[in-house]
């Protein structure tokens, strides 16, 4: 195909608080819903009509609101994953290693299989981008 005849895929363009909150489809282990310190939201900022625990196709874009003293347990990807704290403070964990405290304007990149966890110090707001679908495994 001549470069002038190649299809491309139309812009993908998302307004973050008109995308689903998925919050309560998201099964973690040992964490009931009620256990959350507050409100929170997941928001899957990829194609419409892809599964955002499975997805395909990029964009592999999330957006995540979490309360202060909301916990993630360790978990790792199986994806690289890009980290903008937009708001808020996190303390950052990953086994054998000292915590890491950042706030906002924090960027963060995370290889594929290392495993970590953070708690919320102060109520935050985050966009994740992985280069690949990317897989959640809890430890």
């Amino acid at each position: 195909m001549a470069p002038e005849e190649e299809e491309y895929m139309a812009a993908h363009v998302i307004q973050i608080d008109e995308a689903p909150d998925l919050e309560a489809r998201i099964q973690r282990p040992g964490q009931a819903a009620e256990a959350s310190p507050g409100p929170k939201s997941t928001r899957f900022l990829g194609l419409p009509g892809e599964d955002f625990e499975n997805p395909v196709k990029p964009p592999f874009a999330y957006h995540i609101r979490r309360p202060k003293g909301d916990v993630t347990p360790d978990h790792r990807h199986g994806a690289n994953r890009t980290e903008y704290l937009i708001e808020g403070a996190i303390e950052w964990r990953e086994p054998g290693k000292q915590p890491v405290v950042y706030g906002a304007g924090t960027l963060t990149y995370v290889e594929a299989g290392t495993v970590y966890g953070y708690t919320v110090l102060e109520d935050a707001s985050i966009l994740i981008l992985f280069d690949q679908p990317p897989g959640m495994h809890y430890e």
